[in-house]
C-alpha cells in the first residue's frame, strides 16, 4: 500500500514524464496489486495443526461492579461453563482456556480456585483463565495493602497453579489512572481508588511436553513489540484473552480480531483468541482464521493449534526497519530546509 501510493505521488510530480509513461507506472502498480490481492493467497503455505484446546466463551453482561454473592448467584452460569469445558469432542483437547476475567474470578477467592482446580483435574489437562490476582504489597499511599492485577493463570491437571502473567499494559482511564500526580492524591484520601496495577515481565509459561506459550490480555494485542517478547523468550505459541464485551456492537471487536491477525504473522506462531462475548477464533502462522463463535454467544469450540520453533526477522531483530525509515525520513526533511538555505 506504501509502495502504491508512493508510486502515484511520483507519477504526479514527475513533470518529466509524458502522460503515456505516468499512465504505465499506474496501470502496472494497479496489475501488480490486483495479482497479489486475488491469487496471493494461493502461494501462501497451509500450516498443519496436531492439537486442539476447548475455547470457552462465557458471554457475561458487562457490569460496573459484582455483588459479593456472585457465585451464588451465578451457580448455575458456573455449571454450564464447566459443561462445556468438559462436553465431549471429536477432537481430543489437551488444553481449556477461558477469557480475560468477565467475572469476579480471583485466585485467591476459594469459590473460584476450587472451581478452576477441580475443572482441570477432571479434565485431565491444563486450564488457563484470565483472573484478578490480589497481591500484597506497599501501596501509593504508603500503606501495605491487596493490590489488584490483571492476570492469566495456569492449573495444571493436578489442580496446582503452575503460572501467572500480570498484563502489563493497562488501559488508561479503564484500568488506571495515566496521570500520577491525581493518583497520587486521591489514594492519600483512600487505597480503593486507583485501580490495577501493572506487571513487569513477559511471563513465559510451559505446558506439558515442554512447549512454551505465551498469554497476552486484551489490548496488549495493538502492541507488536510487547507480543513480540513472549516469541523471543521462546513461546512456541501465542494465547490472547480479551473481554471485548465492552465494545457493544461496533466494529472494534473485529478490528481487535484483525489486529491478533498481523501479531500471529509477524512472528509465525498459532494464536488461540479467547474472548468473553466474541470473537473467539484460532489463528494460524500465515493469518487464516479458524472455527470463531459468533458474537454475544454463550458456547465452546475447539480451537486447532500447534507449537513453532521457527523465528521471523521481525522476531529477531524487532523494530529495526521501522526506526530505520524514520530516521531517513528525518534526514530528507532536514535536506529540504538544507536546500532552501
Amino acid at each position: 500500500m506504501a509502495a502504491f501510493n508512493a508510486l502515484l505521488a511520483w507519477a504526479d510530480a514527475a513533470k518529466n514524464l509524458s502522460l503515456r509513461k505516468r499512465l504505465s507506472v499506474i496501470g502496472g502498480s494497479v496489475l501488480v496489486l490486483s495479482a497479489a490481492a486475488f491469487g496471493g493467497e494461493k502461494l501462501v503455505p497451509v500450516a498443519a495443526a496436531d492439537h486442539f484446546a476447548r475455547a470457552v466463551q462465557p458471554n457475561f453482561p458487562e457490569v460496573e461492579s459484582y455483588d459479593p454473592n456472585w457465585f451464588v448467584a451465578h451457580g448455575g452460569d458456573m455449571d454450564e461453563l464447566e459443561e462445556l469445558s468438559l462436553a465431549p469432542s471429536a477432537h481430543p483437547t489437551d488444553l481449556i482456556v477461558w477469557p480475560e476475567a468477565p467475572a469476579p474470578f480471583s485466585w485467591q477467592d476459594n469459590q473460584f480456585s476450587k472451581r478452576a482446580s477441580k475443572l482441570a483435574i477432571q479434565a485431565g489437562h491444563s486450564f488457563l483463565a484470565g483472573v484478578v490476582e490480589w497481591k500484597q504489597e506497599r501501596l501509593a499511599s504508603g500503606h501495605v495493602g491487596q493490590a489488584p492485577y490483571n492476570s492469566a493463570v495456569l492449573v495444571d491437571s493436578q489442580g496446582q497453579r503452575v503460572f501467572v502473567y500480570d498484563k502489563r499494559h493497562l488501559v488508561p482511564f479503564g484500568e488506571y489512572e495515566p496521570f500520577p500526580f491525581i493518583h497520587r492524591v486521591v489514594q492519600s484520601v483512600s487505597d480503593e481508588v486507583g485501580g490495577f496495577h501493572k506487571g513487569t515481565v513477559a511471563s513465559v509459561g510451559v505446558l506439558p511436553g515442554g512447549y512454551k506459550f505465551g498469554v497476552y490480555i486484551c489490548y496488549e494485542a495493538i502492541y507488536p513489540s510487547e507480543v513480540r517478547n513472549f516469541v523471543a523468550r521462546g513461546a512456541n505459541l501465542l494465547i490472547n484473552i480479551s473481554n471485548d464485551g465492552w465494545f457493544g456492537q461496533s466494529a472494534a471487536a473485529e478490528q481487535h480480531l484483525r489486529m491478533a491477525r498481523v501479531r500471529a504473522v509477524e512472528n509465525r506462531r498459532w494464536v488461540l483468541r479467547v474472548t468473553n462475548s466474541g470473537l473467539t477464533a484460532a489463528i494460524d502462522p500465515y493469518g487464516r482464521v479458524y472455527q470463531t463463535i459468533p458474537r454475544d454467544v454463550r458456547g465452546a469450540v475447539d480451537l486447532p493449534y500447534d507449537f513453532r520453533t521457527d523465528e521471523t526477522i521481525y522476531t529477531r531483530f524487532s523494530d529495526w526497519f521501522a526506526w530505520m525509515c524514520v530516521a531517513v525520513s528525518v534526514i530528507l526533511l532536514l535536506d529540504t530546509f538544507r536546500k532552501k538555505t
